[in-house]
């Protein structure tokens, strides 16, 4: 199979699921189509087995929130809540840095008490 073709029974899949507690929240902003968009940062921490051996890890990833329903939802959010994120993995941008940074697209939010 050469590089770049997909393969007919096996399609691309990108789901990620993670949990944590927001860091920041940024303000809601308009894209130049004018969907409002809003950005937060979650902090995870946890213990994870690496090739038999435990390994404590911690990750800070940046979640997208795209759409009215979306950026309303968000309205509910706080700093140091814990949340889970479910969604699609997406470049943070198209020039420089931002080419080799992933962001977490939000398609499901669950708030824990």
């Amino acid at each position: 199979m050469t590089a770049g073709r997909k393969h007919p029974l096996r399609p691309e899949r990108n789901h990620c699921e993670l949990t944590g507690v927001i860091h920041s929240l940024e303000t809601i902003r308009l894209t130049p189509a004018g969907v409002p968009t809003r950005r937060f940062w979650l902090e995870h921490r946890s213990r994870q087995e690496e090739g038999g051996t435990p390994r404590e890890v911690q990750a800070r990833m940046a979640v997208m929130l795209t759409g009215e329903a979306q950026v309303k939802l968000s309205n509910g959010l706080s700093e140091g809540q814990r949340i889970r994120v479910q969604g699609f993995l997406a470049r943070a941008g198209a020039r420089g840095d931002a080419r080799d940074r992933l962001q977490l697209h939000a398609s499901h939010i669950e708030c824990f008490e």
